[in-house]
């Protein structure tokens, strides 16, 4: 299924959970209506043989960070609520994947353009300038060697651009496998721009679950069980072992978080205080809240500057072009 499938499927199961529904009734009627008819027979199937719901999910390829999301929910028992969460959690992530294409297609598009307008130049016209100065003997100025310069290198410019970026790419997927999880999390939570966004989105996560835990009576010594005891998410599950080797040290739970660069600042100090009043389940809700909104905004904010800052990139390279063609030309004209 895609990610749309994905958070549909959710969003119905949810639906007919809360209309009474059991999730093999939900299944098996979703299949006769012919929506993904023998992944959804797989599904009831392994569920009939005693598998979990986050297993059956996991094995079809769902998003893992919804099967976290499914597999904390089959311990605190918000499944129906969960589910719909996690439903438009992927709808918006699909969106937010489609703006990105469309705020990047057309950009791209003309880099392409523009990469292939000056290979041509360099092939057509550049070689016509440099014959028509030779003849004529005459030897052009700085600013007319700079513009041929820039048209005559400008291409390999833009691969060399392009080659040291996928270089980057591979040389840091390379290293992040080589490290475990925390020092992975830890490593994009420091990275310019990206960092701010990663940190605001685990905030949120873990204060959603912690919240819906705590409600259901879940002691933090036992959140933190259920977190080590899964395997599909490491970063959960290294986070959980040090947190326990913390808090055995005699560490407050606020202060073991403190070691974690992933985290935003404001979540040791808001368990810390709902520690002292009581009211943790509720302010790690409310706080939760707070952090998916502050992540919404600057997604927001992040869409309407990407394309302005293409396209300014793309503007400079296109003065240059035009730079590099009518430089050489005027100085022809006041030397005939």
């Amino acid at each position: 299924m895609t990610l749309k499938e994905q958070g549909i499927f959710l969003i119905r199961c949810s639906e007919m959970l809360n209309n009474g529904f059991n999730l093999l009734e939900v299944l098996s009627l979703l299949s006769k209506l012919r929506f993904h008819q023998s992944i959804l027979n797989s599904m009831i199937h392994d569920l009939q043989t005693g598998d979990s719901i986050y297993q059956v999910l996991l094995r079809n390829h769902f998003d893992k960070q919804v099967c976290t999301q499914i597999y904390f929910a089959e311990k605190h028992g918000y499944i129906s609520t969960t589910l719909q969460e996690a439903g438009s959690y992927l709808l918006k992530k699909e969106e937010g994947k489609k703006k990105l294409v469309k705020l990047l297609q057309y950009p791209l598009i003309l880099l392409l353009t523009l990469f292939v307008v000056t290979i041509l130049l360099n092939t057509l016209l550049l070689p016509r300038i440099q014959i028509l100065y030779t003849s004529m003997a005459h030897n052009h100025g700085s600013h007319t060697s700079f513009s041929l310069q820039v048209l005559s290198f400008l291409p390999y410019y833009l691969l060399l651009i392009l080659l040291l970026g996928l270089l980057i790419f591979f040389i840091c997927k390379w290293r992040v496998k080589k490290k475990s999880a925390v020092s992975i999390a830890t490593f994009f939570s420091k990275l310019p721009f990206i960092g701010s966004y990663y940190t605001l989105y685990q905030t949120f996560f873990i204060a959603r679950e912690w919240s819906s835990l705590l409600r259901c009576g879940y002691s933090f010594s036992e959140i933190i069980t259920i977190m080590r005891e899964q395997t599909f998410l490491p970063l959960l599950h290294e986070m959980a072992t040090d947190l326990r080797s913390q808090l055995i040290n005699g560490k407050k739970l606020s202060d073991a978080l403190s070691i974690f660069a992933f985290f935003e600042k404001d979540l040791a100090s808001i368990i810390a205080h709902g520690e002292y009043n009581g009211r943790l389940d509720s302010e790690l809700q409310f706080y939760s809240k707070v952090c998916f909104e502050r992540l919404e905004e600057k997604l927001t904010k992040l869409f309407l500057l990407i394309q302005p800052i293409i396209f300014l990139f793309i503007g400079l390279l296109i003065i240059l072009i035009y730079m590099a063609i009518f430089l050489p030309m005027f100085q022809l004209i006041e030397n005939i």
